[in-house]
């Protein structure tokens, strides 16, 4: 309700909240103007597509699939979509900004069967323009992640190097990502609290988070608080360089604030959170580090990535892979589980790929090698 009567509402009732808590000395609003940059995030004439042509996305999606693989009988599900969405901020201190962004995607859950087992595979990708989505890669990679889950094979407890390609490298990004929040950071709720300027991982990782990347998922121009965004190295080579912030927590650390509150609209609190957040490509063919290896379990799926300790950084995973020798796949394993401790983890990343991808959401990641973790057999 925007009328001269509903705003004044608002205001009497935020006056009337504001009288029940307690000050924050550490609260306030943005106060600095905002620049003027063109992120090449919205797609002019997106809305205006037609039904028909997003249902197309979606045959050639399933077409796809079946093509890749005559395994694959049916799918559980598969759209195709998209969004368009206005930003408007406007504070009492005199911040005015907006932006617009659009949004397309498609996913699908692919089924596989072969002689009476059946597996899913799941495969799902974003773009800002509708142009730029590739039916043709999602029903693949949806085939593929189906039908490599057919015919496990018993997996005795051992300790392996670990693969992770893009995507799943994507998962392990995502559980981690907490860790940087300055906020969780001041409650003692991260490993990485007081860490700064000390190794936390492998030399060979670099962690980005970029909300000024052209076509990015996760690229705004300010935050939900109104201050503009920045990229920032999280981790360089191993070191970590620092954490996420909003106003509130770089008043507390005395730091500058970094622009990553989010907020799902203006009825939310903010909370912090990574915009295009992602694992810098390496050096490495991806193809060359996984031939390498005489032994190794290829990680496809993860599972209570939530359960991870984000104090300790002790974990156990359930997981499904396939079993490498001399870098080519020769039987999937499921019910497995993988155990160990994040800070090991992170520095027994000993393979960075060139291959950086990016995925929905605005996570990236090349494919990654882990020297050892422990793997508890089914």
């Amino acid at each position: 309700d925007l009328s001269e009567e509903g705003i004044v509402a608002c205001v009497e009732q935020a006056k009337r909240m504001s009288g029940v808590t307690e000050p924050d000395a550490d609260l306030g609003l943005a106060t600095r103007p905002l620049d003027d940059v063109d992120l090449d995030i919205f797609q002019r004439g997106l809305e205006d597509r037609a039904v028909g042509e997003f249902a197309e996305v979606a045959l050639a999606v399933e077409a796809a699939a079946r093509q890749a693989d005559p395994r694959v009988t049916h799918f559980r599900k598969t759209t195709a979509s998209h969004a368009v969405a206005s930003t408007i901020i406007a504070t009492t201190t005199g911040v005015r900004a907006t932006y617009r962004e659009s949004y397309t995607g498609a996913m699908t859950s692919a089924v596989a069967t072969e002689g009476g087992e059946r597996q899913i595979g799941y495969h799902g990708e974003a773009a800002r323009r509708f142009g730029e989505l590739d039916p043709a890669r999602i029903g693949r990679r949806a085939a593929e992640r189906a039908t490599d889950k057919l015919g496990p094979k018993p997996f005795k407890t051992q300790k392996l190097p670990i693969v992770l390609d893009p995507w799943m490298a994507m998962d392990l990004l995502r559980a981690i990502a907490p860790l940087f929040s300055a906020d969780n950071v001041l409650k003692g709720r991260s490993l990485f609290a007081g860490k700064v300027g000390q190794g936390v991982a492998n030399g060979k990782v670099t962690i980005v988070d970029d909300a000024r990347r052209p076509q990015g998922l996760r690229s705004a121009p300010f935050d939900g608080e109104g201050v503009a965004t920045t990229t920032r190295t999280l981790v360089e080579a191993g070191v970590l360089r620092g954490y996420l912030t909003s106003l509130k927590t770089a008043r507390k650390m005395k730091v500058e604030p970094t622009g990553n509150a989010r907020r799902g609209g203006y009825g939310s609190p903010s909370r912090i959170g990574p915009s295009n957040y992602f694992m810098a490509a390496g050096t490495d063919d991806a193809a060359a580090l996984t031939n390498a290896l005489d032994r190794a379990l290829a990680i496809t799926s993860l599972l209570n990535l939530h359960t991870i300790d984000p104090v300790s950084g002790e974990f156990s995973l359930g997981a499904t892979g396939n079993y490498l020798e001399r870098g080519a796949r020769a039987f999937p394993v499921q019910g497995i589980t993988i155990a160990g401790n994040l800070t090991h983890l992170l520095n027994a990343i000993v393979g960075v790929g060139t291959d950086l991808v990016f995925g929905p959401g605005g996570l990236g990641s090349p494919t990654l090698v882990i020297s050892e973790l422990s793997i508890g057999g089914a």
